[in-house]
């Protein structure tokens, strides 16, 4: 087991005047205090988004932090919040109105969960569905039925072809292979020449903290991988999500992601691991709710459906529905934007279109 998570000791409440490491970028807090308020109050299975390079942090002792990417459109910067702020829910409120009254800009909450609308709604925030998470109970969990068959298959390719699952830490890796299957496997999306983020976290290839890595090797040769992020409930492991899969494309044919998938799903549930989360289908599952957007709501369900060949929105969203899971939606929240900018500020943001 790498050594990245064999500690399941609580980081302390850090103060960064008792931290004699490396100082924080401007505009992050220590990576410490980030950890111990992820182990914390990092329920949301993308809790670790907080962590993604272009993500700056709004710090409030005692209440909590706010993880947002300041993204320009059209010369208006929109404060982009990619997950559920870190926080209890006494202090979510007033953390806030502490981020709103001190960051300038108006701010977008993104891909949060429901816990997040009530506080949201006091400050006069908008919730539009914008996706839906897949996430597995791995105590229930089973292949049995026809409904598994894709599943089974994927599970069985090792009788296949002679293919090893392991899970490895950075110094067992040969991370030139690793970067060279990322490349190959972008180069057949439709943004090759960028990592996409706010939605994902863009991949890192080296250790992280409490981040799972399994690696595929078809007859030795590196044929796939998947990073697990992990998410807590009160310093206890909640679960871990399924955030970056890539394979070579000959191989991703034959169902190697799964089949990783599959394998790390059965040494999580070994483990007493509750819950494995396949991340959000962005635009998946978009419905009415009160109070929501109708325009913006119309527009992402156009975008679903003659979309995809800027993301592939129905085939991620059909490949996650294959494992049968919990669907849960995820919101996204404005004040002050129009539909127009709010969805340029995602596109943008995310990186699927480079705009000005």
């Amino acid at each position: 087991m790498p050594a990245s998570h064999l500690s399941a000791a609580v980081a302390p409440a850090a103060d960064d005047r008792n931290i004699n490491s490396s100082v924080p970028d401007p505009g992050r807090c220590h990576e410490r205090t980030a950890e111990h308020l992820i182990r914390l109050h990092g329920s949301q299975s993308s809790s670790y988004f907080a962590l993604q390079p272009d993500c700056r942090h709004f710090l409030s002792p005692g209440l909590g932090l706010v993880p947002y990417v300041p993204v320009k459109v059209l010369g208006q910067r929109v404060n982009v919040v990619p997950t559920s702020p870190l926080a209890g829910a006494q202090s979510m409120g007033r953390l806030l109105q502490a981020f709103e009254q001190s960051v300038p800009g108006p701010s977008l909450y993104v891909g949060v969960d429901q816990s997040l609308l009530g506080p949201l709604g006091e400050l006069g925030y908008d919730a539009t569905v914008m996706g839906t998470e897949f996430s597995v109970d791995l105590t229930r969990f089973s292949l049995r039925g026809k409904a598994m068959k894709q599943l089974r298959h994927a599970r069985n390719l090792d009788r296949r072809c002679r293919i090893e699952v392991r899970e490895q830490c950075g110094d067992e890796v040969n991370w030139h292979k690793v970067a060279g299957i990322s490349e190959r496997w972008r180069l057949g999306k439709a943004v090759k020449e960028r990592e996409l983020g706010l939605l994902t976290r863009p991949p890192v290839f080296a250790d992280e903290w409490g981040v799972r890595k399994f690696y595929a090797y078809v007859e030795g040769e590196l044929a796939g991988y998947v990073f697990f992020d992990p998410w807590y409930r009160h310093h206890e492991l909640a679960g871990y999500c399924a955030n970056i899969l890539r394979a070579s494309p000959e191989m991703n044919r034959l169902g190697v992601l799964d089949h990783i998938i599959l394998q790390a799903a059965s040494q999580f549930r070994e483990e007493g691991v509750p819950e494995l989360s396949l991340g959000i289908a962005p635009l998946h599952g978009v419905r009415h709710c009160p109070g929501d957007r109708p325009g913006l709501r119309r527009l992402q369900n156009i975008l679903y459906r003659y979309g995809n060949r800027l993301y592939a929105f129905q085939p991620l969203a059909y490949h996650k529905s294959r494992y049968r899971g919990r669907e849960t939606p995820w919101f996204v929240c404005a004040r002050e934007l129009g539909s127009t900018r709010l969805v340029a500020t995602l596109m943008k943001g995310t990186g699927l279109l480079a705009l000005p």
